[in-house]
C-alpha cells in the first residue's frame, strides 16, 4: 500500500563547466623570428661572398690581360727593332702600312730596256742589290723565333703572324737577290738575251714585290697587336 504524502525526490542538475581559458601565444612578424634571420644572414652571406670572389675573380682576369698585352708589346717591339735592322736598306715605308722594296733595281730593269741607264751602272748596282738582299734576308733569317715566342702564352694566331712575317720577307728577299744576279747579267748582255733577262728579272720582282708585302702586313699586324704601330709618311727613297 502506497504511502501518500511524500514526494519523490528531485535529480540534481549537473551543471558542466566551461573550458578553462587556454593561453595563445602571439605570433612573432616573419621577420623577427629567429629562423628566419639566420637564413636571411646566410643569404647575405653568400652573396657578399659571392661578390668579393667575383671582384677578386675579375681583378685577377684584367691582370692576366695587362700582363699578356705587355708581353705582346715587349716582344712586338723586339721584333720590330731586329726587322727594322735588317731591312734598312732595301726600301722605304710606303703611306700608311706598306713598304716598297728595291725601287732602284726596278728602275734599272726599265732603264737597261729603253737604254736610258747605262750597262756599267746598272752592273755596279745589281752587284750591290745583290749584297743588300742577302745580307737581308740573312739577318731576319737569325731572329730565333722559338725563343722569343717561347712561354708567352700568345695565341697561335699572333705567333703565326710573327712566322709568317719572317718568312715571306726571307723569301721575296731571296728573289730580290736572284733578281738583281739577273740584272747583272742583263748588262753584260746584249739584243734579244738582255731583253730576255731583263723580262724574268722583272717576273721575279713583281712575286717578290707581293710576297713580301704580304710578309710586311703581317709585320704590321704584330705591331697593331702590340699595341705599338704607327703609320708612315714616307721617307727619303733608298735601295
Amino acid at each position: 500500500m502506497a504511502i501518500k504524502g511524500r514526494s519523490k525526490p528531485r535529480s540534481r542538475k549537473v551543471v558542466t563547466p566551461g573550458p578553462r581559458p587556454a593561453y595563445v601565444s602571439v605570433k612573432k612578424p616573419l621577420l623577427a623570428r629567429r629562423g628566419v634571420q639566420i637564413a636571411i644572414l646566410a643569404v647575405v652571406a653568400v652573396g657578399a661572398a659571392a661578390g668579393i670572389w667575383y671582384g677578386i675573380a675579375k681583378e685577377r682576369t684584367e691582370d692576366r690581360a695587362r700582363q699578356l698585352q705587355q708581353r705582346k708589346r715587349t716582344t712586338a717591339v723586339t721584333f720590330q727593332g731586329r726587322v727594322e735592322a735588317a731591312i734598312v736598306g732595301v726600301g722605304q715605308p710606303a703611306p700608311p702600312s706598306g713598304f716598297t722594296a728595291f725601287p732602284a733595281l726596278t728602275a734599272d730593269v726599265e732603264g737597261l730596256a729603253t737604254g736610258d741607264v747605262r750597262p756599267g751602272e746598272a752592273a755596279e748596282d745589281a752587284r750591290g742589290f745583290q749584297v743588300t738582299a742577302k745580307d737581308a734576308w740573312q739577318a731576319l733569317d737569325e731572329i730565333d723565333l722559338a725563343e722569343m715566342l717561347a712561354d708567352k702564352g700568345f695565341d697561335r694566331f699572333l705567333v703565326n703572324h710573327f712566322f709568317n712575317a719572317r718568312e715571306k720577307m726571307v723569301e721575296a728577299l731571296k728573289l730580290y737577290q736572284r733578281a738583281a744576279i739577273m740584272v747583272g747579267q742583263a748588262a753584260e748582255a746584249t739584243g734579244t738575251e738582255r731583253a730576255d733577262l731583263l723580262d724574268s728579272a722583272g717576273g721575279i720582282m713583281d712575286v717578290a714585290a707581293s710576297l713580301f708585302n704580304s710578309g710586311y702586313n703581317e709585320y704590321i699586324q704584330i705591331q697593331v697587336e702590340g699595341g705599338i704601330f704607327q703609320p708612315s709618311f714616307g721617307t727619303a727613297p733608298a735601295g
